[in-house]
């Protein structure tokens, strides 16, 4: 058995990334741990997981979030979110 496996979610990572690149910028007033996660769980609700258990798996999945369209969903996804936690944030 290979023991580098491991359980990742692709799509998680994206949508990492594209908060650290987009928190910097936001008009939020709140950037609190609580509020940065609320953003984070309801884009990757609304996007299809990508899952890889091996390292190869996890290349393979890289290649594939090249594709301009992935990129766009992301953003698209984390963006919205950050919408709706401005608006309706979970403390005061």
């Amino acid at each position: 058995m290979d023991g580098k496996l491991h359980l990742k979610n692709f799509t998680e990572i994206l949508v990492d990334e594209s908060i650290n690149k987009l928190w910097g910028e936001s008009t939020s007033d709140c950037r609190c741990d609580r509020c940065r996660l609320d953003v984070k769980a309801i884009a990757l609700n609304k996007l299809p997981p990508k899952y890889t258990v091996t390292d190869k798996g996890e290349v393979f999945a890289k290649l594939n979030s090249f594709k301009n369209q992935v990129h766009v969903d992301v953003l698209k996804e984390v963006v919205s979110a950050m919408e709706i936690v401005k608006s309706k944030k979970s403390h005061d």
